[in-house]
C-alpha cells in the first residue's frame, strides 16, 4: 500500500477505521503493527472516532448465561426512534458477565464498580475487549469518579467518602488512582469540615474536573446544596454554587460538553447549563410528559434530548415540538439499565488482560 499512498495519507485513513479492523491490520506488517500500537496513533484515533451511545442491558432471569450485555449505537440511530427506527437497529452486541455498574465513560474506557464488592474497580474497553483490574480501593462507603487528565496524559479514578459524621477509618480522607502510576491508591485530604454531609450519586466529568452534588445539614437543620469539584491535573478540591432556584432533587450531568444541573420539584424539571462561570436555564420540562428525569444527553445532530428516568426508562424527546418516544427493551428477557456517551478506541491496548466473557 505504501507504494501507492504516502505515509501521511495512510495514517489519516487508519485513524478513521473501527478498532476491530485495526486489531486485524496489525498482522499485515511489522511497520503497521508499530504504527497502530504507538501511543501517538492511539491518541489520534481516539479523538477522531465519532461519538456513539453505549447502552447497558441486564437480563431479567438469573439462569441466563450472560447477566449483562451492551449495545453500541450511533446518535442518528437513536434519534430516529421517534418514528420506530430503534426497532430495526442491528447494533453491536457486547456480552459482559460481571455484576457491575458504570461509574463513567472516557475516551472509549468504561470505569466499572462491582455491585458485590464495592471497592473493586475495573477499567474496560469494550471495543477491543480488554480489562484492567485495579487494586481494591482502601475506602469503604465511597462515591467514585473517573476521568482523563490531559496535562499528565493519564486516567484517574477518585474515591471520596459518601457520608460525614461517622466514626469509620479514613472517613475524612479520599483516594486517587492514576493508571500510569498504578499499583496503589494515593491518599489525599478531603476538604469537607461539616460533621453532617452526604455526597449524592454519580460524578460528572467535564472540563478536566469531576463534579458531585453535596448536601450539608447545618446547625439550624437547614440543608445546603453545592457542587464539589476535583481538578484531575492539580488534585485540588473546589466548590461551585448551584443555580437558583434549586430544588430538592438535583443531579449533575453534561450537555454538549458543558456542566449541567437537573433540578426537579413537583411537575417541574429545569435543566441548567454553566458557561462562562454563570448558570442559565436551557430547558423547562414537565414530568407529566418526560417522567422523573435523572440524566440528560443531547444528541448532536438535532435538538432531541435523550432522557433517563428514575423508573429506568429511556426516552427521546424534542423540547421544541414536544414529540417523544420511549426506547424499547432490546429483547423481552432484558431491560435497559444505563446509557453513556462512548467512542471506539484502542485505549488499554498495552495494559490489562483480554476479556474472555
Amino acid at each position: 500500500m505504501s507504494s501507492y499512498l504516502c505515509e501521511e495519507l495512510i495514517l489519516e485513513i487508519f485513524t478513521r477505521l473501527p478498532s476491530k479492523s485495526l486489531l486485524r491490520f496489525r498482522s499485515l506488517s511489522k511497520s503497521l503493527y508499530s504504527i497502530i500500537c504507538s501511543p501517538d496513533f492511539i491518541r489520534m484515533h481516539t479523538f477522531k472516532s465519532p461519538q456513539k451511545l453505549l447502552i447497558k442491558h441486564r437480563n431479567h432471569y438469573k439462569n441466563e448465561d450472560i447477566k449483562n450485555f451492551y449495545t453500541l449505537h450511533s446518535e442518528d440511530q437513536l434519534a430516529s426512534c421517534t418514528s420506530g427506527g430503534y426497532l430495526s437497529i442491528t447494533p453491536t452486541n457486547i456480552p459482559y458477565n460481571r455484576y457491575s455498574y458504570i461509574v463513567g465513560s472516557c475516551n472509549g474506557i468504561l470505569c466499572l464498580c462491582d455491585y458485590l464488592k464495592e471497592n473493586h474497580v475495573t477499567l474496560w474497553n469494550p471495543s477491543i475487549r480488554r480489562n484492567l483490574n485495579l487494586a481494591d480501593c482502601p475506602l469503604s462507603g465511597f462515591r467514585i469518579g473517573f476521568g482523563f487528565d490531559p496535562i499528565t496524559d493519564d486516567y484517574k479514578i477518585v474515591s471520596i467518602p459518601r457520608y460525614g459524621g461517622h466514626s469509620r477509618r479514613n472517613a475524612q480522607s479520599s483516594f486517587v488512582y492514576a493508571m500510569k502510576r498504578g499499583a496503589n491508591w494515593r491518599k489525599i485530604a478531603f476538604p469537607t469540615s461539616s460533621s453532617s454531609y452526604r455526597v449524592l450519586p454519580s460524578a460528572c466529568f467535564v472540563n478536566g474536573a469531576l463534579h458531585w452534588v453535596v448536601v450539608e445539614r447545618e446547625s439550624n437543620n437547614v440543608r445546603r446544596f453545592y457542587i464539589l469539584t476535583f481538578d484531575l491535573s492539580t488534585d485540588a478540591f473546589g466548590m461551585i454554587s448551584l443555580p437558583e432556584p434549586s430544588w430538592g432533587t438535583i443531579r449533575v450531568t453534561t450537555i454538549q460538553g458543558s456542566l449541567a444541573v437537573i433540578s426537579t420539584k413537583g411537575d417541574k424539571c429545569w435543566i441548567w447549563i454553566r458557561r462562562d462561570a454563570s448558570w442559565s436555564v436551557v430547558y423547562k420540562l414537565k414530568k407529566t410528559k418526560v417522567g422523573n428525569v435523572m440524566e440528560v444527553l443531547q444528541l448532536n445532530n438535532n435538538f432531541d434530548l435523550l432522557l433517563r428516568t428514575y423508573s429506568a426508562k429511556l426516552h427521546v424527546y424534542n423540547p421544541k415540538t414536544g414529540a417523544g418516544s420511549r426506547l424499547v427493551d432490546f429483547k423481552p428477557a432484558s431491560y435497559i439499565d444505563d446509557i453513556v456517551l462512548f467512542v471506539e478506541s484502542l485505549q488499554l491496548l498495552d495494559k490489562g488482560i483480554p476479556d474472555l466473557s
